[in-house]
């Protein structure tokens, strides 16, 4: 089955750009048998999903009409927090972009205020280099960016 991604993608991340200048309050990871498969960020009070499309091989980023008050677990699944999306907690959005393609690492990365040297990367496992027996999920990763070198020894 051939698949329109560039429409799916649209359609499923038109959500994506109303994040800009929005402050992120709180991030839960979505754990099923040991793979991340849904991320819900909730800037400003309003929460949004983001979550592989057409078996993870797009990602989308939409808003979710759910709300996620606290952690939560039952067999084999959890809503959680997790240490990598904390850190992003407390500030707000300046620049939000998608990255990768259809079955080649497609996902989002999201900028910060005042953290000039990190970013928040939720992405498709599909990256070329993803771990044997995982499919259908998403990893999430933080860009850690250098900008200014220390003056070398002479």
């Amino acid at each position: 089955m051939e698949y329109d991604y560039k429409k799916i993608i649209k359609e499923g991340s038109s959500d994506l750009g109303s994040i800009k200048g929005l402050r992120l309050d709180s991030a839960l990871a979505n754990v099923v048998a040991d793979e991340i498969n849904v991320v819900h960020l909730l800037f400003d009070g309003v929460w949004y999903s983001v979550h592989g499309l057409v078996g993870s091989e797009v990602m989308g980023f939409k808003r979710s009409l759910e709300q996620f008050q606290e952690e939560s677990s039952n067999e084999g699944r959890c809503v959680c927090r997790l240490p990598m999306l904390e850190q992003f907690i407390g500030f707000e959005v300046v620049e939000v972009r998608q990255i990768g393609e259809a079955w080649n690492g497609h996902g989002f990365e999201l900028s910060f205020k005042d953290v000039p040297d990190k970013t928040l990367i939720l992405q498709s496992i599909y990256t070329g280099s993803e771990p044997e027996d995982f499919n259908d999920c998403m990893r999430i990763g933080v860009g850690n960016y250098v900008y200014k070198v220390p003056e070398l020894n002479k």
